[in-house]
């Protein structure tokens, strides 16, 4: 909902959130959603598929 439809962010959604989430949580799941639909957005511009991507290389992977 934060992404797809944020008007749909109202004060019941928050409520609903605080049952099971502390406020610190809140924040660090919605800096998660934004850098993960950040990447998913540059994946897609650029049509990288799966495994593609400097596939046959170990940059940036601890070997």
């Amino acid at each position: 909902m934060l992404v797809w439809t944020p008007e749909g962010v109202d004060d019941a959604l928050w409520a609903r959130l605080r049952e099971h989430f502390t406020e610190e949580e809140i924040v660090e799941l919605g800096s998660f959603v934004c850098v993960t639909f950040g990447q998913q957005r540059v994946i897609k511009t650029w049509a990288v598929g799966h495994g593609e991507f400097l596939a046959d290389t170990t940059g940036g992977l601890k070997v």
